[in-house]
Parts: structure tokens; sequence; C-alpha cells
């Protein structure tokens, strides 16, 4: 079942509430589901906090694509009462998939599958099949917000582009987005660019050019690893000249390794198994 979330959930999107579900992303076809942009709301509008300065102005800030809209994801925010505020380095809504559109059973992770090639012997993250939990979260590519810029009037590309009132369309120009790894459950990497693992000599990674990246990462672990939710934190990073561009909040990607299931013949012995104990317990009892 889909687990619903107050109208709170929408306002810290950036979004009305909808559907939970989205269509599938614009440049799925790409891997890419996810796009960086500035915040560009200097004011609160609406909550608690309406008209207050806004904390994520002029950051950073990583948008998944949810059809004909974006939701900020790890924005910063602002806790406490009207009164005394305080600024937050991230918001309820940080984690991919989404709290309030996973899937029991929870905790409603990434399932993470059997690679091949580079990746044999291990589970690694891709697009998932349409049929699975959380397919919509699967596309893990990240792309500038200015790489919808050029789209034709009209098209779902440039509706998207400049929802929220064009919150998010601003040039990202001067700066260069790196990822910064905040935290990683021991055993995960994060391979792209022929590179097996991006943060084993830094806890930074140049994505690029702000307004023209592409990333396209691949989380894997060996195909060994216990079961259970292997998560990654990170946050956004300005390297660039211009200066006014700030960092952004955290986010975390949580994946799942499945317990194994065991072989036909593995059921066969452990039926058989107890029915031994059962016949046992049957004669011991006349």
């Amino acid at each position: 079942m889909i687990h619903p979330r107050p109208l709170l959930l929408a306002l810290l999107l950036g979004t009305t509430a909808g559907s939970a579900l989205a269509s599938e992303p614009i440049r799925g076809a790409e891997g890419i589901g996810f796009y960086i942009g500035i915040d560009s709301l200097e004011t609160l509008s609406s909550g608690t906090y309406a008209g207050l300065d806004n904390p994520n102005y002029g950051r950073l800030t990583l948008l998944f694509d949810h059809g004909n809209h974006f939701h900020s994801i790890g924005a910063y925010s602002l806790v406490g009462t009207a009164d005394a505020p305080v600024v937050n380095g991230t918001n309820a809504n940080n984690r991919i998939p989404e709290l309030y559109a996973r899937i029991d059973p929870l905790p409603g992770a990434l399932t993470l599958t059997p690679g091949s090639g580079d990746f044999a012997g291990q589970l690694v993250s891709g697009v998932l099949d349409s049929s699975a939990a959380h397919h919509e979260y699967s596309y893990l590519g990240m792309s500038s917000i200015q790489t919808l810029a050029d789209a034709a009037p009209g098209s779902a590309q440039a509706v998207l582009y400049g929802s929220s009132s064009g919150r998010w369309s601003s040039a990202l120009d001067g700066v260069q987005v790196a990822l910064k790894l905040e935290y990683i459950t021991p055993g995960l990497k994060v391979a792209a660019n022929g590179d097996a693992d991006l943060f084993d000599e830094s806890n930074l990674f140049l994505l690029g050019a702000g307004n023209t990246f592409d990333f396209l990462p691949t989380f894997y672990t060996d195909a060994g690893s216990a079961p259970g939710t292997y998560s990654v934190q990170f946050s956004l990073v300005n390297l660039g000249s211009n200066l006014s561009v700030r960092d952004g909040g955290t986010f975390h990607y949580d994946f799942a390794v499945a317990a194994p299931v065991p072989e036909p013949g593995s059921w066969a012995m452990l039926l058989g198994g107890l029915l031994m104990v059962g016949l046992t317990a049957s004669r011991r009892a006349r």
C-alpha cells in the first residue's frame, strides 16, 4: 500500500499534492530522472514560515522529475516555531525513494540486481522493470536543469523546465557542480565514467560545468553482501567562480540487498525434515 503524508510534505516538495507515482521521466531513455538547479524563491509563501526568508534560496538543489513538476530533495528548510526558526541543512523529503511513496514491505528501498560484464559478481543499481516497486525512482542519472532549456514551447520538457513559475530554471553560469560524499554504508560503492570507485581517494567528485553536465552513476556491492538496506548520503557543492550560488542540502539514496531465495532442492530437504519430525512426534504420542 502507499503511505499517505500530510499536505505539509507537498509544500516541502515545492508542488501541490498529486499522484504518488510519476510518469516516465523526460530523459528516461538516457537513464536520467534527476536534475540539479538553483532555488530562486527568495521568500517562503505558504505554511508555518510564510513571509520568512527561504533558507534554500540561491542553493544548488537536487530535483526529481515528477512528470510536469519537480520534487526538491534534501533542500535547506526551517524547523521550530515561526517566532524562532532554525535553519536545517536538509528537509523531511530527503530520501530516494521518497518516504511518502514507499511501498510495503518496508523499508521500500531500490533493489540491487545481479550485474554483468564489468559488474559480474556484483549487485548493481539500474533502471528497474516497470512492474517493480519504485521503478520511477530507479532512473538515477543526474543532469543540469539547463539541458531542458531549449525545449519546444508547450512540450512536456518545456512544462517541466518552467514548472513552479520558473523557480528552478536559473542559469548555472560560473558554477562547477560537485557531489560530496557525506556517508556510505560499508561495502557499497559508486562507479561512473569508467572509474570503479569514485570516492576511494576523495569525498568530492566533480560532475562538471553547471549548465551542461550529465552524470550516470552505478551503485553496487558484492553479490555475497549481507541482506539489508545500503545507503549513501550526498550534498551538492559549487566549486566554481560564481560565489552567489551556495552549496545544497543533504540527501540519501537507499538500496536493498535481498535475502537469497532457497533453491527448490533446499525447500524439498526442509519439507522432508519437517515431515520426519512430524512422524516421530506422532509415534511418540501413541
